[in-house]
């Protein structure tokens, strides 16, 4: 096995504890691989400003990768590396096709730094709380992204009941006809993003930044929306709290949760 150069954290369910915080020992563990000179980032489903902190706390040199891949960010002074956005046309469109099915879905408009919805609700708060931020309340979010020039968001997000999130995926992409990617950070979670972006994607591109070969790539998530950067890197691992239909397809399944699972697997791939 290569040695590992690189690795790759996701946030939310994996590098995060049940109360979004790095515990010190995982923090300590990474600050010493660091000074070993191992390149540590997140890639994570969240906005930059939202990652920005943890990427602050341990002291990452490295871009860090957000918005499931559509984004690649350096934390020192936020110089944008790589930004694919979805068109306007492809966002209007899913709104129009929720509207025809009568859908209830809460939407989140991710542009930049900014999050625009025109749904409000105690969920939306919940976002916001989790996140870290405050979205923007637009009247209508088709106006706002139909306005002069066109708004291309970074991410376009559907909040909706767990139950129909796979068959409303799955109609989604059929009805855009394969113009975007959809991936799902959690149960309840429609990301909706450029065709090309993935945090795979994100990651072979960093990778290649550093001249690093992705055999010593490692990358470490929970779900869905990690699979692709799972796959992609030389050692991929799902911490146990990952679905457990997705656990075949990492080279290693942690016995531990969240962030004492990515300290175990630090300490299984840097003995």
């Amino acid at each position: 096995m290569s040695p590992i150069r690189l690795v790759a954290m996701d946030l939310d369910g994996t590098l995060l504890d049940e109360k979004r915080r790095i515990p010190e020992p995982v923090t300590r563990r990474i600050a010493e691989l660091r000074s070993k000179g191992v390149i540590f980032t997140v890639a994570t489903g969240r906005i930059y400003p939202s990652a920005l902190p943890y990427a602050k706390q341990l002291e990452l040199q490295a871009p860090v990768i957000t918005c499931n891949g559509a984004m690649i960010r350096h934390p020192a002074d936020g110089l944008i590396i790589c930004h694919r956005t979805v068109e306007a046309k492809q966002a209007l469109a899913v709104l129009q096709f929720l509207k025809e099915k009568n859908s209830d879905a809460l939407r989140y408009s991710f542009h930049g730094d900014e999050v625009y919805t025109d749904t409000p609700h105690e969920y939306t708060t919940s976002y916001e709380r989790g996140l870290g931020l405050s979205f923007t309340f637009v009247d209508d979010l088709t106006a706002h992204l139909g306005k002069e020039p066109e708004r291309h968001p970074t991410m376009f997000v559907l909040m909706t009941d767990p139950a129909t999130t796979p068959a409303l995926t799955q109609e989604i992409l059929a009805h855009l006809n394969g113009a975007v990617t959809i991936t799902n950070s959690h149960d309840y979670f429609i990301e909706i993003l450029h065709p090309e972006a993935s945090k795979g994607a994100a990651l072979a591109q960093l990778a290649a930044s550093f001249s690093i070969d992705r055999s010593e790539v490692l990358a470490i998530g929970d779900n869905q929306n990690d699979l692709s950067m799972i796959r992609w890197a030389g050692q991929g691992v799902f911490v146990a709290n990952a679905p457990k239909a997705l656990h075949h397809e990492a080279d290693y399944v942690t016995s531990a949760r969240n962030s004492m699972g990515v300290l175990e697997a630090l300490n299984r791939f840097f003995p």
